[in-house]
């Protein structure tokens, strides 16, 4: 009996010893940083008691009554490492000390390196040890929790691909400039609105956001419902009316292919074909097949074997049409590529696909052949068809859910800083972004217990068609939203309206955004003296009917870019448009002022005159306000001669 009595007392030991847990941002290959008091923390059974061991320091601890734990390090004269991190007989390897930055926000911040400018140079790079990244696990919950899912890994070829590019450049960058090992802890999801990254309490003061978001997490809720409910009232009005689907039967011979236009009257069944070349890389490594929403059921054939099959689900949730071709399934060289839709509607509008994943493919010689046609809907067929429920709610929408699951579990670690990317899902509704913004922040220092966290930011990069009209367009007020956080200290705006492409939101030069923020942390937090922002105006005076702008920021001057002939519509595909200009005899473009009447018009003349910027408009006598870069996507070419771009302003002018 004694003896199974000191069994289970042991038992009891081993149980009480593994429930002290950690987050996962505590792990192998971690980076911990080079503070004074830096924070380790996790949970337990209360009462426990916690030892923790890094190097030649020994920390302990009892469990609170809350099932939580914490000690600090002091790692601010701490050798880099690598060191063993103990807590309990936890053993966490490879540890090293440097700085560690924490990175968020939506798609251009989450978004890898496999898809940007730049990776090719990467991953013939030796192995850097000391850059080290951890992906933050994408997931939600209705509560703030402290549990954590991530790995931490190194730089090299076989890991980058999956870095965040705007982090591995500010790393990169940061580390060949300090020579000491660098972070980045992203925290990013793509498509999220700022609310989603804001605590339930931080964005309680904001009725509208509140509205807004209890909203959405209704309709996530309601959905699967509403869904199910319109996919039986479809299949019974495509019965009813004979829009159903057939079997395939592949096009014969004698088909008739015509040249795709991109859009058709009438529903039914259609095929479109092409050629893709394989490299010996896409059949060794398998390659990505991506056409993003086409809002109809779909199939598409390599060689007529089946590689993807978007059915009713994904046709009528608007998801996004996509898979990945395991490694060997086809040999190097060109193939057929068809795709097959079935369009039970009236419309059959067939987007014509730029892109066809990894695969080289343009968008042109795609033929298209009509299967099967409806008849046009009218009358009572019309009338009754059921009425689609737009794009399923997703995920990523939801707020606060993402922050309770994805920031709450990193307080209190220990950050040097926040890099943050976002704005593009909330271009749409600005007015109010920049008072979310800031209490953000605040609510963030706050609760990493550092009033003084620097907070670097990137404002919208250039996107959509360039503006014909000076006084259109709506990203320029998000973009001026953006610049209110400014009025917190510590914080710092990186202009990247140089940096933008027409026809994507993800601009592929990461490099450019990631260098500027990490010249932005040298400048404030490492005191290096290295330009870091764009020129900024501070006032604009008129005199006989011109204006006169000056600027701040101007590091050593002002000058005007070469203004490029072609724009990018996307560089993923090498596709480009004519640049039009807007001042086609000034020096300057994106230039425009108004007069008292309120209407705008784009500058006749705009030049540089030492530190200032003289601008004109015959059609503007008398001007009382000034414009720069102030659309969608911006063509101005006002730089500093540090190589910043004049940040997109609209200022009165004063006499």
């Amino acid at each position: 009996m004694k003896k199974y009595l000191l069994l289970a007392l042991a038992f009891g030991s081993m149980v009480l010893q593994a429930a002290v847990t950690v987050p996962d941002i505590f792990s192998d290959r971690a980076v911990l940083a080079r503070h004074e008091n830096v924070p380790v923390f996790g949970g337990g059974i209360p009462g426990e008691k916690v030892t923790v061991k890094f190097n030649d320091q020994i920390r302990e601890t009892i469990v609170g009554t809350d099932g939580k734990w914490e000690v600090a390090l002091n790692l601010k004269n701490s050798p880099t490492g690598p060191f063993k991190l103990h807590i309990n007989d936890r053993v966490i390897s490879d540890v090293i000390v440097g700085e560690v930055f924490l990175l968020s926000g939506q798609s251009n911040a989450e978004y890898l390196l496999r898809n940007v400018a730049g990776l090719e140079e990467a991953i013939r790079l030796p192995e850097n040890r000391l850059i080290r990244h951890f992906k933050v696990k994408n997931t939600t919950s209705a509560v703030p929790v402290a549990k954590l899912q991530g790995q931490w890994v190194y730089a090299n070829s076989r890991n980058l691909p999956s870095f965040s590019a705007l982090g591995y450049f500010f790393a990169k960058k940061l580390h060949d400039t300090l020579h000491v090992p660098v972070g980045i802890v992203n925290s990013s999801w793509g498509g999220t609105y700022l609310e989603s990254w804001m605590s339930q309490e931080s964005v309680a003061p904001f009725p509208a956001a509140v509205k807004m978001g209890e909203k959405r997490l209704a309709d996530m809720h309601s959905y699967p419902e509403r869904f199910k409910k319109f996919l039986a009232q479809t299949a019974a009005w495509e019965q009813k009316y004979g829009r159903t689907d057939s079997p395939v039967k592949f096009p014969g011979k004698d088909a008739l292919w015509q040249e795709h236009s991109g859009s058709i009257s009438g529903g039914g069944i259609c095929w479109l074909r092409n050629k893709i070349t394989l490299s010996e890389a896409d059949v060794t490594k398998g390659f990505q097949i991506y056409l993003g929403r086409l809002y109809a059921p779909a199939k598409v054939y390599i060689d007529g074997v089946e590689v993807l099959n978007g059915d009713v689900n994904t046709a009528w949730s608007h998801k996004p049409f996509g898979t990945w071709v395991k490694p060997g399934r086809f040999t190097a060289g060109e193939h057929e590529v068809m795709i097959r839709y079935w369009i039970s509607h009236d419309h059959m509008h067939l987007p014509q696909p730029f892109r066809f994943g990894s695969c080289k493919i343009d968008g042109k010689n795609w033929e298209i052949y009509r299967e099967k046609s409806f008849p046009k809907c009218t009358g009572e067929m019309r009338k009754t068809r059921p009425v689609q429920l737009g794009n399923a709610p997703v995920t990523a929408g939801q707020w606060y859910h993402i922050y309770n699951a994805m920031i709450h579990p990193l307080f209190p670690f220990r950050f040097a800083g926040v890099l943050w990317y976002q704005g593009e899902a909330n271009a749409t509704r600005y007015q109010g972004y920049g008072e979310l913004f800031s209490a953000m922040i605040t609510d963030w220092r706050q609760k990493f217990r550092d009033e003084k966290l620097p907070f670097f930011f990137c404002q919208l990069a250039a996107f959509m068609d360039p503006a014909s009209n000076p006084d259109s367009g709506y990203w320029q007020y998000l973009r001026q939203e953006q610049s209110e956080a400014l009025q917190l200290p510590h914080t710092g705006m990186v202009v990247i309206t140089d940096a933008g492409e027409i026809r994507d939101i993800h601009p592929r030069n990461k490099q450019l955004p990631g260098e500027r923020l990490a010249a932005l942390a040298l400048n404030k937090i490492y005191g290096r003296n290295v330009p870091c922002t764009s020129p900024t105006a501070v006032k604009s005076i008129r005199h006989n009917g011109k204006v006169t702008v000056s600027f701040s920021h101007t590091d050593g001057g002002l000058t005007a870019a070469v203004i490029p002939a072609q724009l990018p519509l996307k560089t993923g595909n090498q596709t480009f448009t004519r640049l039009i200009r807007r001042s086609p005899a000034a020096q300057l473009e994106g230039f425009a002022l108004c007069g008292a009447d309120g209407k705008w018009f784009w500058a006749d003349k705009a030049e540089i005159s030492g530190e200032t910027v003289v601008v004109s408009s015959n059609k503007v006598a008398q001007p009382v306000k000034i414009r720069y870069n102030w659309s969608n996507y911006p063509i101005g070419n006002l730089f500093s001669r540090a190589g910043f771009p004049v940040a997109p302003f609209e200022t009165p002018v004063t006499e």
